[in-house]
């Protein structure tokens, strides 16, 4: 965590990249992560830019302060432990709240890209659970296209 006083900048060139970060909290493929600013001892936010090639997603998991996902390129898939499954495009945002299980990824055919800020709380800003099974996913995926369809 940094206690600067000033600006920082930070150019593209010099931001993280993590290709193929974990099987253990992706499933389907990896994605491409990018670092784009972690919290701070100011500022209990990080984000990172995440791109999901088609068939990724994440495992399931809860956010100890909560989640915005903003939607940069193709299509996100989310879903929650209640059932609800949305699809999110370009330009839309996801709230996610504090613990809410849930999980979010690319479609089926198609890849998409976003920006997750998440906040931290007691130094945490994320629980991973269990992995969606592969007809959990496909399901989601299904139904989320089909109240689409239906709208």
């Amino acid at each position: 965590m940094s206690d600067r006083k000033d600006q920082i900048l930070t150019k593209k060139e010099e931001l993280k990249i993590y290709d193929g970060v974990s099987s253990e909290i992706f499933a389907g493929g990896l994605p491409r992560v990018t670092l784009l600013f972690a919290a701070t001892s100011h500022a209990n936010v990080g984000a990172a830019l995440v791109s999901f090639p088609k068939g990724v997603r994440t495992a399931w998991h809860t956010h100890p302060a909560g989640q915005n996902l903003i939607v940069t390129k193709g299509k996100i898939y989310t879903g929650t432990a209640s059932g609800v499954v949305q699809i999110a495009r370009v330009g839309d945002v996801v709230l996610c709240p504090p613990d809410v299980k849930h999980w979010h990824g690319a479609g089926l055919d198609e890849g998409g890209e976003h920006i997750a800020v998440t906040f931290e709380k007691d130094g945490r800003n994320v629980v991973w659970l269990e992995h969606l099974s592969q007809d959990e996913y496909e399901n989601f995926v299904k139904l989320a296209n089909e109240r689409e369809n239906d709208i």
